[in-house]
């Protein structure tokens, strides 16, 4: 009765997997907690490599300079093809933002002439009743 059963759930199966092989009393674990304790170390070190940090950074610098290069290459062949791109959608969503500001503006604008309007009418009828 007390033995314990293997939970159902995958997730909590892949948990206690991870457990038992970060656990520092298995083996795993063992070998996991020295090579934790060795890598540390490295990266400690690489992280303050003057020469690892320009090598890290041109190497970054390359890859965003690829991945600008990427998406403009896309963006000719979508343009190609007629295909409207991210961009384009983003500048009509945001023309249509500006459209949909100055539309509550005007209506804003229409409503307060209205009731200018209604109040202007009222007095005119009251000043032509007391006329009369």
């Amino acid at each position: 009765m007390s033995k314990e059963t293997a939970p159902q759930n995958v997730t909590a199966r892949i948990l206690r997997l991870v457990g038992y092989l970060t656990d520092p009393r298995s083996g795993p674990g063992k070998l996991w907690m020295r090579f934790e304790g060795a890598s540390t170390g490295v990266m400690t070190r690489l992280a303050t490599s003057p020469r690892y940090l320009r090598f890290a950074g041109r190497g970054l610098k390359r890859m965003f300079h690829l991945h600008r290069d990427l998406v403009d290459l896309t963006e000719e062949v979508l343009h190609f093809w007629r295909v409207p791109t991210l961009g384009d959608l983003d500048e009509v969503r945001a023309q249509l933002r500006r459209a949909e500001d100055r539309l509550e503006i005007t209506t804003t604008q229409l409503e307060l002439a209205l009731e200018l309007l209604e109040k202007v009418q009222t007095e005119l009828a009251r000043s032509l009743r007391g006329a009369a």
